[in-house]
């Protein structure tokens, strides 16, 4: 995580919005949508391995965000499908609550949740 919180000028000075609080919201708005199974989760030392990094990355780039999202996709779901509603639902949540601009929301499908 970077110092270079976005920000938003407010008429009695400057918010701040910590990258914790954007990750947060970015993490409910995917697990919404149907057809995602979870986040893919940092795990170290274990053959399988899904995520060498966290699940949900923020990079703040001019006073905009950009995000990167690793999820775990259910069965039989149409990825591009999935991805896209994952892109959206992010970027309009991020910006209805905290007014920042995401610039781009990038998905990484790095598994599939098959039932046993």
């Amino acid at each position: 995580m970077s110092n270079d919180y976005p920000k938003k000028a407010a008429s009695h000075g400057v918010v701040r919005i910590s990258e914790n609080v954007i990750r947060s919201i970015a993490a409910v708005a995917a697990k919404e949508i149907d057809g995602i199974s979870g986040l893919a989760e940092k795990r170290n030392g274990i053959a399988g391995l899904f995520c060498p990094s966290e699940p949900v990355k923020v990079q703040v780039v001019n006073d905009m965000i950009e995000i990167t999202v690793r999820v775990i996709l259910e069965e039989g779901v149409r990825l591009m499908n999935v991805a896209e509603q994952v892109q959206q639902n992010i970027k309009s949540n991020i910006q209805n609550m905290t007014g920042v601009i995401v610039s781009k929301v990038h998905v990484i499908a790095v598994g599939i949740a098959f039932d046993a």
